[in-house]
């Protein structure tokens, strides 16, 4: 028997709210477990560096779900400067440093990833630092000038420094001990006789010889008053000072003078100098 329904009457199959029902969309997918990334070492010279001289740096890393070359690389140096954008970079260290100084090099590593929160994918990171062990650096050339500079102008050349005073960067290791003590009774004896009243290099030149040995020749001039007499003085000549590297920096060893024509008269300064005593090259 069919079914009828009054006039007027609408059936409507609905929700209860009186609009269609939507399904929630499904979750995205679990990105699943991220690791960080390993530093495992960062490879430096093991031997002393001279300035100016590009050194490479190479760093061992791994990574177990993100290949090398998506993670981010930034490097830094605690002196110095270096460029990198990969695992290898480059250090490098301008000339004209004066004393010798321990580099370290410190690699930042950025993994950018995916991970699940509250249903919605976002993205995270993990940053791992590591650092090499310390080097050496030296710019040779001009430690050395620096040394032969500071011991002929700021503590022979003033006389109120005392003659013991004047030898901190001589060195007692090996020969060197006795030209330290040569130097030391030469400068008592030019104290006794002259006071200096100003000093300046003309010139400077090193030769490096190894990485243990170097001689300093500076063209020096010193002006003076002799106690005895009140009479002026006048020493121009070539200053040698042999130079040699011992616990991490350079000393000075020994020295020889060789006035220039016409001048050193009252030059009984360095009376070892004159006995050719001349450092062999």
């Amino acid at each position: 028997m069919r079914r009828r329904f009054a006039a007027g009457v609408v059936v409507l199959l609905a929700s209860a709210c009186g609009t269609p029902t939507t399904p929630p969309p499904p979750p995205p997918p679990d990105p699943g477990p991220a690791t960080a990334p390993i530093i495992r070492a960062i490879s430096v010279p093991t031997s002393r560096v001279e300035a100016g001289q590009d050194v490479a740096i190479t760093a061992t890393v791994d990574d177990a779900e993100t290949p090398l070359t998506q993670l981010a690389y930034q490097w830094s140096a605690s002196a110095g400067t270096i460029t990198g954008s990969g695992t290898v970079a480059t250090w490098t260290m301008p000339r004209g440093i004066t004393a010798g100084v321990n580099v370290t090099i410190t690699l930042t590593v950025v993994d950018t990833y995916n991970a699940l929160v509250n249903n919605q994918i976002v993205q995270r990171q993990f940053t791992v630092v590591g650092t090499s062990s310390a080097f050496r650096v030296h710019d040779s050339e001009a430690e050395t000038k620096e040394l032969a500079r500071k011991f002929l102008i700021d503590l022979f050349g003033n006389s109120s420094i005392s003659p013991e005073d004047c030898l901190v960067d001589f060195t007692t290791v090996g020969r060197c001990a006795r030209g330290r003590q040569l130097e030391l009774e030469d400068i008592v004896e030019n104290r006794k006789k002259v006071v200096i009243n100003s000093a300046r290099i003309r010139s400077q030149s090193v030769t490096i010889f190894s990485p243990q040995e170097a001689v300093v020749v500076s063209f020096a001039e010193f002006v003076d008053t002799v106690i005895a007499t009140g009479a002026s003085g006048h020493a121009l000549g070539d200053f040698t000072l042999t130079a040699v590297y011992d616990r991490d920096r350079w000393w000075l060893c020994e020295s020889t003078f060789l006035p220039s024509q016409g001048y050193g008269g009252f030059y009984e300064l360095y009376t070892h100098r004159n006995r050719g005593r001349v450092p062999k090259r």
